[in-house]
């Protein structure tokens, strides 16, 4: 997979690298959205397969973290359920590594107008998009400093980036689905309030 000299620069690999892992974090219990938003038809498609979609265009491998899906492999929060979306972050560093990915793009199941490219536009990494903190590239090395973070009690997306140092990149267009409001305003060709800004999507949290 060819992809700008920029990203295989950032991450600290040659040609042809990197290898990327794309991870969809969809634990939770969708509290905002009142039903299990994953399943949510947008296009003839449940939420969670236009994401998956998204990072297949440019992903070598797409996980789902904290949650099962049938279409894909499954993996469970790490170090254990209720720590929020960076618990399913970590299960993606530490699969990331273990199976030779440079890096993870991860997206939450409740984002959707993903656009093409992510990778580049977020390159190099660590970076995540402006407001948007569950749409990020990290490099799989950030797998020991994450669990720190974890195990010092740290759950915001937020204090995530800014502890890992993670550039913010505007990335135009993202709609956040967090309420059915939000999926009919998509449906019906407008913008969801909190499109690619404000309030982060929740990962079904």
């Amino acid at each position: 997979m060819s992809l700008p000299s920029r990203l295989r620069e950032g991450l600290g690999v040659g040609e042809p690298g990197p290898r990327l892992l794309g991870a969809v974090l969809a634990g939770g219990a969708s509290r905002r959205f009142g039903s299990d938003k994953a399943l949510a038809m947008l296009r003839g498609k449940p939420l969670i397969e236009n994401v998956i979609a998204a990072l297949a265009t440019e992903c070598e491998t797409v996980i789902v973290c904290g949650r099962d899906w049938p279409s894909r492999r499954s993996l469970a929060d790490r170090p254990g359920p209720g720590l929020g979306p960076l618990g399913g972050l970590a299960a993606a560093f530490h699969h990331a590594a273990a199976s030779g990915h440079d890096a993870v793009l991860a997206a939450a199941c409740d984002l959707a107008e993903l656009p093409p490219g992510l990778a580049a536009r977020l390159a190099p990494g660590p970076a995540v998009a402006a407001g948007q903190p569950a749409l990020g590239l990290w490099p799989a090395a950030l797998a020991a400093r994450l669990d720190t973070h974890l195990a010092s009690g740290g759950r915001s997306l937020f204090g995530w980036a800014a502890a890992a140092g993670a550039r913010s990149v505007i990335v135009s267009g993202i709609a956040n689905i967090n309420t059915p409001a939000d999926l009919a305003a998509l449906t019906a060709g407008a913008a969801p309030a909190a499109t690619g800004r404000g309030t982060p999507p929740d990962a079904g949290h």
